[in-house]
Parts: C-alpha cells; structure tokens; sequence
C-alpha cells in the first residue's frame, strides 16, 4: 500500500505529486525535486522490504541495471538512495504516454493492426538496448507489452525499457532457483517453464521479445495463459509455433519463419542475440506486402494442438502462474 500521501516530502529534496503504480515490489510515485525544479518519479521500497536481502538485492541490481544502460531506451535513472526511515528509492526519468499494449489496444479498438514496418521502427530502440545489457551480461527476463512505454514524444527513440526488478546478471548469483519461474507467463520462454532457470541466458529475452512481436501483430500472445495449464504448457514447451500468415495476410510469407525461430522452443534453435533476430525482421519489413484482407482476423490459439504428447505437466503442474 501507498505510504506517502501527496505532499509529503521524501529525503527533504522530493516532494510527491501523485500515486503512479504500486505493486509487491515497491510503489513508484510521481514527485518533484525541490532542488532543481525538476519532476521525476520515485520507485520507493518500504524499510520493512528493504530489510529482506532478496528485495534488497533486487533493488540494488535494477538500479546498477538503470545505470549500466545510460544512454539506450531503459529508463534513465538520476539517483539512488535510502530514505531516513530506512528504505530505498530510485529517482529516475518521469514518462509520459502509454505502454505498449494500450498503445496497441487503441489501433485495435479502432479495427486496425499496427504495420510491420511501423513496429520494426518503434521498437528499434528496445532492440538496441536489449544487446547493450546483453553485451554486459543483463538479461531483463520480463520483456512484454506492459513494460515496453511509448512516450509522447520522440525523446531519446520515443520508447522505453521498463523494469528491470527481474534483471539477471549473468556474471552474480542467481536470486532465482531452479523450478522457480520468473516472469509473465504469455511471454515466457520454454525452458523456464521447464525448470531450467539457471540454464537461462540472453536468448530467454530473444524469446520474449520475439512474443511481443507477435503479440503486437497477431492481437495476441502466441499462447494463451488463460487456458487450463496442462494445455498452456504443453502448447508452449512442445506444441507447434502459430502462424502470422494465417492471421494477417498483409504480412510477407517469410514472417512464419522468422517466428519458428524467434519462438524456438530450444535455445540452440532460436536467434542467437537480439540483433541477429532484428536484422532478419527489418529485412523481411521491406519485402513486398501480400493481399490486406477485409475479415476481421481471428486470434492465434486457434492451432490445434496434439494434446497426447507427453511432457513434463506432471512436475510443471504444480507451478504456480506468476501475474501477467
């Protein structure tokens, strides 16, 4: 819950504005340095939090994370520091605009679908930054529309990286254990829902962004979280990759392929790096559009899908679903 009413001055420098988000991680306020005349926003974790080490620490990674990544679309991060109470707090760039999945939720509410080459020049920035915390050992591990921010303007690419509370730094300890899955589960990659955590390097992140892709052109995930999990999870770890063609047939045939490698449910299968996936997108952006069809396209879980394989439901089904 909340502690800081608006008014309330933080650290004697920053002055609450408003209630921007809250959740089992912290409470992000919007505030206004009373040093510089600058607005901001504040991610605060209660002293009560701060005193567990795994927030702790999850609080100091996202942070050194932020910093790492001046310069790219991660969000831009001014200070860090502890409030007299005892708790912690990252002061960092103030948004304006949406995520991505209401900016999406609006072109579709009006029957449209965001164009190939549109998203491949709005989401070049995410891209980008994705390789520079690659390059530096960060994998994000929660890449998804909510934490994807188109902002109003064109500042610094127009979009941002959010949330790098589940940042894994490949070079430190794992906070997360084998069998534990951090995430949200339309976007999450299939050996983590294996129990293969700790195998998880940066193609986790090639996965999830190839999912928010296809979300983004499809209206959809490529599978359903909301379906009973046995078949959720035999779609994901095992089932057939759905196809965009099929969908939209404004798109270029080489989309389909394109996904069954983004979405590869091996590692050694999938884009070997964000770039490399990146570059193959931008190219098949400029291939000529097929015919735009009139019907309104239906959702990708459609596919049917062999509900005889056998896989690892019986340890997988008593994991629990994080929040999307």
């Amino acid at each position: 819950m909340a502690k800081y009413a608006v008014g309330s001055v933080i650290d004697e420098r920053y002055r609450v504005t408003g209630l921007l988000g809250q959740g089992a991680h912290g409470v992000v306020y919007a505030a206004e340095d009373e040093m510089l005349g600058s607005r901001v926003a504040l991610k605060c974790l209660s002293a009560e939090l701060a005193a567990d080490p795994a927030f702790k620490v999850r609080m100091h990674r996202e942070a050194r994370a932020m910093g790492a990544l001046s310069g790219t679309s991660a969000t831009q991060i001014f200070a860090f520091n502890k409030t007299p109470e005892g708790g912690l707090y990252i002061v960092m760039e103030l948004l304006a605009g949406r995520d991505l999945e209401a900016y999406l939720r609006e072109l579709e509410s009006h029957g449209a679908r965001i164009e190939l080459k549109r998203l491949v020049n709005l989401l070049g920035p995410i891209a980008d930054t994705l390789e520079t915390a690659h390059g530096l050992a960060l994998v994000h591990r929660d890449v998804k529309p909510g934490n994807v921010f188109v902002l109003d303007t064109l500042v610094r690419g127009g979009v941002r990286l959010l949330d790098f509370g589940l940042a894994k730094d490949l070079n430190a300890t794992s906070l997360t254990a084998d069998g534990m899955i951090a995430g949200s589960p339309g976007y999450i990659a299939p050996e983590v829902w294996r129990g293969r955590a700790k195998e998880a390097d940066r193609r986790i992140d090639v996965y999830s962004l190839g999912a928010v892709i296809f979300r983004a052109l499809a209206g959809a995930p490529p599978f359903n979280p909301k379906d009973p999990m046995d078949r959720f999870l035999i779609a994901v770890t095992r089932g057939p990759r759905p196809s965009l063609v099929k969908l939209r047939r404004d798109l270029p045939v080489a989309i389909d392929g394109w996904v069954e490698k983004a979405l590869a449910i091996e590692p050694a299968d999938r884009f070997s790096s964000v770039a490399k996936m990146w570059e193959a997108l931008r190219a098949i952006a400029e291939l000529p559009v097929r015919q735009v069809r009139t019907d309104p396209p239906s959702i990708p879980w459609e596919v049917e899908i062999d509900v005889d394989i056998e896989v690892e439901v019986a340890t997988l089904r008593g994991t629990q679903i994080p929040r999307p």
